[in-house]
């Protein structure tokens, strides 16, 4: 195809991809409401977990139902969606608003409509900016997954027209929303934040597979070292991959830096941790080889939820956590048990343990390479 040919084409789906944006509406919020709320939340404070959280709460004591867009802080007039919800399930007409607020400013509208079971959702997308609301994008689509779970999350999906997504593949784009319906107790989010999203599902294996005191067989322990390296020694990780990305970079860690960082984490012995990490006795440091380009997991991964917990005589911490995987339209992609520990000052975790779907299929985890197939990728250029 020419170029000019090209341009046109590009031209002429950019134009019909963009009509499917609705225009016009009328808004069926007061920004002049919303904007007050907005100034008030940010006038003097840095905090923006603490903003996000006041913007909702003020929300709700207006009448709306609010949450932010991460599912951290408790929906606000959630009755009125749940009531929608029974609605639905009976095929009843109904309507209701939902607003995420973001914590980069902002707000998303969801106005989510049913009739005889069928759900069609508009998405408004409105910035803060300059003291006041200004929307930006909005596009509708009809719900080919509208799921309340028994975890009491909604989970919605759908499709949109992406103007540079369609022009490059054809194809339209694909919307996940997980909104968390039911109340979380404040308890089961101090715990999640403290000692189970800094480490995760990304880039590490530490809760997605069983090891415990007497097993470490299968943790990665590369991965531990790069993610609480910073925590450790308040600097930026300085073993990183090379720019040009055909090449791997190998670095020798001195052995008191590596155990410094896993041990204060990890109960395990220095002969333990020489026999499951590359040790060479000859020069006293570890070999550490940083992700490359094909070693990085999936854009979109499951973020974790404590649901429970129990305090246990010896003083550890047993969590129950659930993954929630909005991509999967699942808020329960699998559960897993971990035993924590604070001593002194430092906290150890104990074990992990999957407790459902125990066969996972981690199609969006990437395990680091081999020493095989570290070679055999950089071997050419080492």
């Amino acid at each position: 195809m020419k170029r000019t040919n090209l341009l046109m084409f590009a031209i002429i789906i950019g134009v019909l991809v963009s009509g499917y944006k609705t225009e016009g509406k009328e808004s069926i919020i007061n920004s002049i409401e919303i904007e007050k709320i907005y100034i008030d939340a940010y006038t003097g404070k840095t905090d923006n977990n603490a903003i996000v959280r006041q913007i909702i709460e003020t929300l709700g004591k207006s009448g709306y139902i609010a949450i932010d867009s991460e599912n951290k802080v408790n929906m606000t007039c959630s009755d009125k969606l749940q009531e929608f919800i029974n609605k639905q399930e009976g095929g009843k007409k109904a309507s209701v608003q939902v607003i995420q607020v973001s914590y980069h400013g902002g707000f998303s509208l969801l106005s989510i409509n049913t009739n005889e079971g069928t759900v069609n959702v508009e998405q408004t997308y409105y910035q803060f900016t300059n003291n006041h609301i200004v929307a930006s994008e909005k596009y509708t689509f009809e719900a080919n997954c509208f799921n309340f779970t028994e975890e009491g999350y909604l989970m919605i999906e759908g499709r949109w027209p992406s103007t540079e997504r369609y022009v490059l593949t054809l194809s339209e784009e694909e919307v996940h929303i997980a909104l968390r319906v039911y109340q979380l107790e404040d308890r089961y989010r101090e715990l999640c934040n403290k000692y189970i999203s800094s480490v995760s599902y990304g880039l590490n294996n530490m809760f997605l597979t069983d090891w415990n005191q007497k097993d470490f067989s299968k943790l990665d322990f590369y991965d531990i070292f790069e993610r609480f390296y910073t925590e450790t020694y308040h600097v930026s990780f300085p073993y990183v991959m090379n720019e040009n990305i055909s090449i791997g970079n190998e670095y020798q860690i001195p052995a008191d830096e590596f155990e410094n960082v896993i041990m204060g984490h990890i109960q395990i012995t220095k002969q333990e941790l020489h026999e499951l990490s590359g040790y060479s006795p000859e020069t006293g440091c570890y070999i550490f080889r940083p992700r490359g380009f094909n070693e990085f997991d999936y854009a979109d991964i499951p973020y974790p939820e404590v649901v429970s917990y129990k305090e246990n005589e010896d003083g550890s911490i047993t969590l129950w956590v659930n993954a929630v995987y909005p991509n999967e339209n699942t808020s329960k992609r699998f559960s897993h048990m971990v035993v924590i520990k604070e001593v002194n000052g430092k906290t150890y975790y104990l074990s992990n343990q999957i407790v459902e779907n125990q066969e996972l299929n981690l199609w969006w985890h990437a395990d680091r390479y081999t020493e095989e197939e570290w070679y055999g990728y950089y071997g050419d250029d080492l």
